[in-house]
């Protein structure tokens, strides 16, 4: 049937081709998504709970990174900022149970993570939104309640409170974790957040994973690349690059500031043909971590 209507459609210079982009069902209904070897709710409007259907292994390569890292750092803790409704807690866990921290400022999300994190052991979470300062800004939210996009807004919005993830863990009682893996999909802000946490940075030289959104981050003026490159300073020199569904696309240095300004260049133009990037950066004292984790991937490209 799909055959015959292909040929008629091409008749009239038309085809049916299918774009990557899931149909998100417009239905404030909650679903129950099978994430790893868990389940969790979402709202039925969230893209997640198409995207987690379509592709069961989504996130996977998360779930593998922290596993190879609790393998040299046993009692080892995730920081997951932008925990969303708790599903990357979910592919984490499914791999390895390990401690973690989930950071949340979206009210409806945040009650979906509460509910949630119940399954699982030796999860806290904090509602907040994150920032560069802690201050008060002007905000506008789109895609509120799945997938918050922050919007600073200096002529209006809403007068909303951020705090470092520094001053989180300090207040949190968390200094004495060993922090060995952060995480960061905050929508564009993600650059914006790793420069609050740079206590965090310094102390513990935690495996950095983040979102790299160059359409969020062009939207809100952040630049991104500048504090992408500083981590050498910071002694980091391995950093690779997954597109959006977590397929490996190359590994290089931080030191190597051609390659990763490509990378950002490309990221930034409207031709582009991906989502987003996922970035993933090593410590130097982890060169020898981040091969063997860079290994495993390359099975799965």
């Amino acid at each position: 049937m799909r055959t015959l209507i292909r040929n008629f459609l091409k008749r009239y210079g038309y085809d049916i081709v299918k774009t990557g982009v899931p149909y998100i069902p417009d239905t404030n209904k909650d679903v129950l998504v099978t994430v790893g070897k868990f389940q969790v709710w979402m709202p039925g409007y969230n893209v997640q709970a198409v995207n987690y259907r379509l592709y069961p292994d989504l996130n996977a390569q998360f779930g593998r990174l922290a596993k190879t890292i609790a393998s040299k750092y046993p009692g080892m803790t995730l920081i997951d900022v932008g925990a969303n409704v708790g599903d990357t807690i979910a592919v984490v866990k499914t791999e390895v149970d390990v401690p973690v921290i989930g950071v949340e400022g979206d009210e409806v999300t945040f009650s979906y993570l509460e509910k949630n994190s119940k399954q699982f052991n030796n999860v806290s979470i904090v509602k907040t939104f994150l920032g560069e300062k802690s201050e008060e800004l002007n905000v506008n939210f789109e895609k509120s309640g799945w997938n918050a996009t922050i919007i600073p807004d200096d002529k209006g919005g809403k007068q909303v409170q951020f705090k470092t993830l520094d001053a989180v863990i300090s207040d949190g009682g968390f200094d004495n974790r060993m922090i060995k893996l952060l995480k960061v999909d905050v929508e564009g802000f993600d650059t914006i957040v790793l420069r609050g946490a740079g206590d965090i940075i310094r102390k513990h030289k935690p495996v950095v994973f983040l979102e790299y959104n160059r359409q969020n981050m062009i939207s809100i003026k952040e630049d991104g690349l500048s504090t992408l490159l500083s981590f050498e300073q910071a002694g980091y020199n391995k950093v690779a690059f997954f597109d959006h569904k977590g397929t490996l696309i190359l590994a290089t240095s931080v030191k190597n500031k051609e390659v990763v300004t490509y990378l950002h260049d490309y990221a930034s133009s409207a031709k582009n043909l991906i989502g987003y990037y996922d970035i993933c950066l090593f410590h130097e004292e982890d060169d020898q971590l981040a091969e063997q984790f860079l290994t495993l991937e390359k099975k799965f490209v």
